[in-house]
């Protein structure tokens, strides 16, 4: 009898705490929404962090849309919200009523970057148009180092496009620190104060017995952006093309101009068509080529993310075009960094920014993230 009633009393206890925890009344959450844009303050960044925190502690996260947006539910007080798209960031404390507007937050803290200049791609002013700006001066937020004169003569090319002359040029995008490509690639000590550097195609070719010191740099964490030519700085990367990428021999071999291209990935297809209405049918013109390109063989699936295919022409050894479809962009990691690499470039003839451009600007975010 003493033992059924220390039962029922226990059941009676565990009931009681039970109807207690369903009657606890939770604070009530109010509805938070915001867009994040580039450094521009104008184009939306898609799969961008949100982390909402108090008291250093993590609240809510959500990540952000193809337009930028988000939406989150919280009681009212004050937060703090921290958004990030890989090395891009702001921060600021928000306030939650019961009324909220709609917030935009520009990416305004930056990484520090290195654009290394080329003959034949422009990359600087892309990120020029993103926002990447000192607003008052307009000088540009990144450092630009000279890549094509560094052994103080001028290079020859067979190329029949794609000269420095025809280039549309930004009188702000001039080469802006005292030592260029050659002493940058040379001391690993350098290279390690960048997060991301970009080597255009057409910078000096000359100085690939430092390509141990871009490894270093990457599995340390450094991003590196490189196009077509670049490719030769790769070579310690891929492990002689056997690692990740395999570029085909011979070299620069590529006579394809143009090529109607498959986007390969749904978050591109869906910030390109939201955002600009570009590509009803994931399908892209892409024009940036010259007449000698760099052609990838092929790629690793289980460590390198292709982004392009597309049907193109190059030479064979004997001199014998081949039509076939190549991958034309690809990203992997290394490391603790990461490699962007395309067989394509902007070429920079126009001001604002072409279809080409704005495929250009999204890797740009996306190897921030990598």
């Amino acid at each position: 009898m003493k033992a059924l009633l220390l039962s029922c009393l226990t059941l009676l206890f565990l009931v009681s705490c039970s109807k207690n925890e369903e009657t606890t009344i939770q604070p009530e959450s109010f509805a938070v929404s915001g867009k994040l844009l580039a450094p521009n303050n104008a184009d939306p960044i898609s799969n961008g962090k949100v982390v909402v925190s108090k008291a250093n502690s993590t609240i809510k996260e959500t990540t952000t849309d193809a337009q930028g947006k988000f939406s989150l539910n919280l009681p009212k007080g004050d937060y703090t919200i921290t958004l990030t798209k890989g090395k891009f960031s702001t921060q600021r404390g928000i306030t939650v009523t019961e009324e909220n507007d709609t917030t935009n937050f520009t990416l305004d803290i930056l990484p520090k970057i290195a654009v290394v200049t080329g003959s034949y791609d422009n990359i600087e002013n892309v990120l020029y148009n993103i926002g990447l700006v000192n607003p008052i001066t307009q000088d540009p937020l990144f450092d630009i180092v000279e890549g094509i004169n560094i052994t103080k003569t001028s290079m020859t090319h067979d190329h029949n496009r794609g000269t420095i002359e025809n280039k549309f040029t930004n009188p702000n995008l001039t080469p802006n620190v005292d030592f260029d490509f050659g002493d940058l690639i040379a001391s690993p000590e350098l290279l390690a104060e960048y997060d991301i550097i970009f080597l255009n195609c057409g910078l000096d070719e000359s100085k690939t017995e430092h390509n141990d010191n871009l490894l270093e740099y990457v599995n340390n964490g450094g991003i590196l952006y490189t196009t077509d030519w670049a490719f030769k700085y790769l070579n310690a990367i891929t492990n002689d093309n056997t690692e990740h990428l395999e570029f085909y021999q011979p070299e620069k071999s590529g006579v394809s101009l143009s090529t109607e291209a498959m986007l390969l990935d749904e978050d591109i297809v869906e910030w390109l068509f939201i955002n600009y209405g570009i590509s009803i049918d994931n399908i892209v013109e892409i024009e940036g080529f010259l007449s000698q390109w760099q052609v990838v063989n092929s790629s690793n699936p289980d460590t390198t993310l292709s982004w392009l295919n597309g049907p193109v022409e190059y030479k064979d050894e004997n001199g014998d075009t081949i039509s076939e479809n190549k991958d034309l962009a690809f990203t992997f990691l290394v490391g603790d960094g990461g490699v962007f690499y395309s067989s394509f470039h902007t070429h920079a003839t126009i001001e604002g920014f072409t279809d080409l451009d704005r495929i250009m600007e999204f890797f740009v975010f996306e190897l921030a993230d990598l």
